[in-house]
């Protein structure tokens, strides 16, 4: 069909063969959603028109999340290039949403969490922004889950009354909410949702607003959607295992283990409208985010692949295939080579011993340029490695990645920041942050590197460390209040911190809390409720903006979060 970047097929209204009227009963905002698909017949219309007036329903409601002019423009795909999609994906467009204000944001978020260095900030020059603005999306709910009351207590969750409620928090961190943060780019806050099917929102980030959404990827989608010259990538996959793979490991057939018990997939939308341009299956879950570099799409999967593809079109440049590792959701990151030759770096855990690995491959050639791995005597343990996106400093040229290791049958792991050099992947030092209870999920903390300071959650103590980047000495260690040790609760502190005006901004369990950077003293703890996954507060002039657990998009005034947050520099 022309222009959804060939392949699928497209209904759009109110222009399209076909119209889908989103009917909200009685006013409110998502408790009965239904869809009427019809012809657009005249005589049909005006008497559904009458029905409908007649039962006190209306067809578009001026709600806090959507207008009614104009009308909104709805777009499904059911395969793409002559391979059919396992659900209808379904783009609804509300073009009355868009903000009609240049924010000044940057057209590029290259890598989770933003920048190399995983730096969640971003400059604007809106008026409001910079003010700051409030609102709260219930995007799980928008996406056919459930929105918790951020205030819900943890023992009213899904399934805490069976499972119990560290096992009940992660199931909805992985399956329901929102486990990573959010991403702005080209005027937009993008976020993904894990509401099976997987979905992604495109929303205003004044109004809260949704600008576009998609429905049915094939997946859960959990992770930070990455954006580059006007185009939105979302990865989809599952944390599971099916039989067959136990069996694999059972012969010591290490090769053919594919993590991800359903589909595997990478999603391009146009990141104006959410018009599907193009998407590719996955050869096991493809949950990390991919990175973007002069036109290099790479990404990597639950079968151990290495993948790179042209980013406009989806066409594959390289696959490099590692057999016996696959990838959680460590994110790809790159490093820029002296000469020019961008390397895109990813964390893999392994079957065997050492149990995981960095990998560096060529950006334009696929090939690998090295590998690194925690020296003895530490052993990363679980999905370790695998699981938590390397931080990479430009400047110093140095890889910082931090993982759990050395378990013992007591519960209790080391958590160990490794730093290697980015054109070699020598190992430079090794800092051991501590030992403490196995976190939720075997995650360590994402790391975040200023100048010469790294900044990295500790999970199993329920800490924020700072680490000097050249030779790996703690400078200090905070512990968070309202963090349990043993964690009996996913969510402290995962996430990369973010450092916006001489401050250190870190979500973590149900509060944001704001440290002192050069000492770590806490300023303060503001209380949000719900709880936070692996999630990096994203700051804009005045407003920091949050993604939760318990199925929720927020935008807080940092003016309310630290009321003293401008006498920082």
């Amino acid at each position: 069909m022309p222009g959804d970047g060939g392949g699928g097929s497209a209904v759009s209204s109110p222009v399209g063969n076909l119209i889908v009227v989103k009917i909200i009963d009685k006013f409110k905002t998502f408790e009965s959603f239904k869809t009427i698909e019809m012809k657009r017949n005249k005589t049909a219309l005006s008497l559904l028109f009458l029905i409908l007036v007649a039962a006190g329903v209306v067809l578009v409601t001026r709600s806090q999340y959507f207008d009614a002019a104009p009308p909104a423009q709805v777009f499904t795909y059911v395969e793409y290039n002559g391979t059919y999609f396992p659900y209808t994906v379904k783009v609804v467009y509300y073009p009355g949403n868009a903000s009609g204000v240049n924010m000044s944001f940057p057209g590029v978020w290259p890598v989770t969490n933003s920048q190399q260095n995983h730096n969640a900030v971003v400059p604007t020059s809106c008026t409001s922004l910079l003010q700051g603005v409030s609102w709260e999306l219930p995007a799980a709910q928008i996406a056919g889950g459930v929105s918790i009351p951020l205030s819900t207590p943890a023992t009213q969750l899904p399934g805490a009354d069976v499972m119990g409620v560290r096992s009940a928090l992660v199931m909805l961190t992985q399956m329901v909410g929102q486990p990573l943060g959010v991403t702005l780019a080209d005027n937009l806050l993008f976020v993904e949702m894990d509401s099976l099917p997987g979905s992604i929102f495109a929303v205003n980030p004044v109004t809260g607003k949704i600008v576009w959404y998609a429905t049915g990827l094939a997946s859960y989608a959990m992770n930070n959607p990455v954006v580059w010259n006007g185009i939105v990538y979302v990865t989809v996959g599952d944390v599971g295992f099916n039989f067959a793979n136990f069996v694999h490991y059972e012969r010591g057939q290490y090769d053919q283990i594919r993590r991800g018990m359903g589909y595997g997939a990478i999603y391009a939308f146009n990141a104006s409208d959410g018009r599907l341009l193009w998407m590719r299956f996955t050869m096991g879950e493809a949950m990390p985010a991919p990175a973007v570099y002069n036109d290099v799409l790479a990404y990597t999967t639950g079968g151990g692949c290495f993948v790179a593809v042209n980013a406009t079109t989806g066409q594959v440049i390289w696959m490099d295939m590692f057999p016996g590792l696959f990838a959680s959701m460590s994110s790809v990151n790159y490093y820029v080579l002296p000469n020019g030759t961008p390397i895109f770096i990813g964390g893999f855990t392994s079957l065997t011993k050492p149990y995981g690995y960095l990998i560096a491959v060529n950006g334009y050639t696929g090939k690998e340029a090295w590998n690194a791995t925690l020296p003895l005597p530490y052993v990363a343990y679980n999905t370790g490695m695998g699981d938590v996106p390397p931080a990479v400093s430009q400047k110093y040229g140095v890889v910082v990645q931090s993982t759990v290791a050395n378990a013992e049958l007591n519960g209790t792991v080391d958590t160990v920041l490794l730093a290697v050099n980015a054109t070699d992947g020598k190992v430079l030092w090794v800092t051991d942050l501590g030992r403490g209870y196995t976190p939720p999920a075997f995650k360590g903390g994402v790391p975040l590197i200023v100048g010469d300071t790294v900044y990295v959650g500790v999970p199993s103590l329920g800490s924020v460390a700072a680490v000097n980047l050249l030779n790996g000495s703690v400078l200090w260690e905070t512990k968070l209040p309202d963090l349990q040790t043993p964690p009996k609760f996913p969510g402290g502190p995962r996430g990369s911190p973010t450092y916006y005006h001489g401050l250190l901004w870190v979500a973590a369990g149900q509060y944001v809390y704001v440290l002192n950077p050069h000492n770590g003293e806490i300023l303060t703890m503001y209380y949000v409720g719900g709880r936070f996954g692996i999630v990096n507060p994203v700051i804009a002039g005045g407003t920091v903006f949050l993604a939760n657990s318990y199925g929720w998009v927020i935008a807080l005034p940092l003016s309310q979060v630290f009321p003293e947050w401008m006498d920082y520099h």
